[in-house]
């Protein structure tokens, strides 16, 4: 019988009141100032060696939401591993988005890492490496001064390399000396039974998205349906339809908030700094446990700092709509042939037992 918490547990007590809020508010302004440094200090780096401003120094920040997750979900140890994953995946991903077959390859794979590490409890904790891997295979951005992407270019792919390492990084070594006294996250593990159904559906609804938008070159936004899928496959029996539907629907609303946003703004630096609001917002949301909350800020606060222009946020907006109710409907869709998976496996008794026959030692 497993020792792991039950996944309805909660705390006997919420902190409320005025004291609470400040004390989100001051984690969540600290999140956002580990996504900004490793941003900033890569594109100082980069201007400083190459002569002219690079935006792809800020997806620093990307790398810095997987080494942040990392460290909170999985400890320091599972920090560093993510630190070289990222560092090894970001040049291979943005050569194996040159093809559709490719992409999708590889997106597989990370999707089955990720599938077989929730037997373990760290799928919440690595799942934001395929998701923001999504970005770089799909939509890679763009370097020199005439704003092209070159996907074998090889100092292009090492600055990438970099890039992703130092954000990483940044939250990995920092993040354990601001938060010494933290007790390790408790992870709730998961059966087979419940392991193999997930493990299925991201790995083949998010490589077949990610063919998909990499066969449409007018999708460039297409990350967002990626990570829509991951971010909404249940997994367990706790998981019901109803949290589903709530994260669907939040989404699509924070979607439709951007562009009626970007309707009224025209200045690229206003934007980027309703975005870094948003975040503010988002994480203080997740802390105070207000998911439905979480998922309608989020959306903004991504389409607003991964945009180079106003009219690429309005587009990033629309697309998210599209993206999350396509993404949406893949993931009910595959919520209930895993619950026919389900009923079939418990008419057969399926269970994690290991059959006697194969454990049985040998005899003389």
């Amino acid at each position: 019988m497993s020792n792991a918490p039950s996944p309805h547990a909660t705390s006997a007590t919420k902190p409320t009141g005025a004291k609470h809020v400040v004390r989100l508010l001051g984690v969540a302004l600290a999140m956002v100032l580990l996504l900004l440094v490793p941003a900033i200090i890569m594109s100082v780096v980069i201007k400083l060696a190459t002569g002219h401003t690079e935006a792809a120094g800020t997806w620093a920040s990307l790398a810095a939401i997987v080494g942040i997750a990392g460290v909170l979900g999985g400890g320091v140890e599972l920090g560093i591993i993510l630190t070289i994953v990222m560092t090894l995946l970001a040049p291979l991903s943005i050569v194996a988005g040159a093809t559709p077959i490719t992409g999708a390859a590889l997106m597989a794979l990370m999707c089955l890492m990720v599938g077989r590490l929730s037997r373990f409890g760290l799928h919440k904790a690595t799942m934001l490496v395929p998701i923001m891997i999504a970005w770089p295979i799909i939509s890679p951005p763009f370097w020199g001064p005439q704003e092209v992407v070159d996907r074998t270019n090889t100092t292009y792919l090492g600055w990438m390399a970099v890039v992703f390492l130092v954000g990483t990084m940044f939250p990995v070594i920092v993040i354990p000396l601001l938060m010494r006294k933290r007790t390790p996250p408790t992870l709730l593990t998961y059966s087979r039974r419940e392991a193999i159904p997930y493990t299925a559906m991201i790995t083949i609804l998010a490589a077949v998205g990610t063919y998909y938008v990499l066969d449409h070159k007018k999708d460039f936004g297409g990350a967002f349906l990626i990570a829509t899928i991951l971010v909404l496959a249940p997994i367990g029996e706790s998981e019901s339809i109803r949290p589903t539907l709530l994260r669907i629907c939040g989404t699509v609303v924070g979607s439709v908030f951007v562009i009626l946003i970007v309707t009224q703004i025209q200045s690229i630096t206003l934007i980027y700094v309703i975005g870094l609001l948003f975040g503010v917002a988002a994480v203080m949301s997740k802390l105070a446990t207000r998911t439905w909350l979480y998922y309608v800020l989020m959306v903004p606060t991504a389409a607003c700092l991964n945009a180079y222009t106003t009219k690429q946020v309005s587009q990033l907006g629309e697309q998210r709509v599209v993206d999350n109710i396509v993404g949406g409907v893949l993931v009910l869709l595959a919520m209930g042939i895993a619950l026919a998976y389900s009923r079939w496996s418990d008419k057969h008794h399926d269970s994690d037992a290991v059959p006697v026959a194969v454990v049985a030692p040998a005899t003389a």
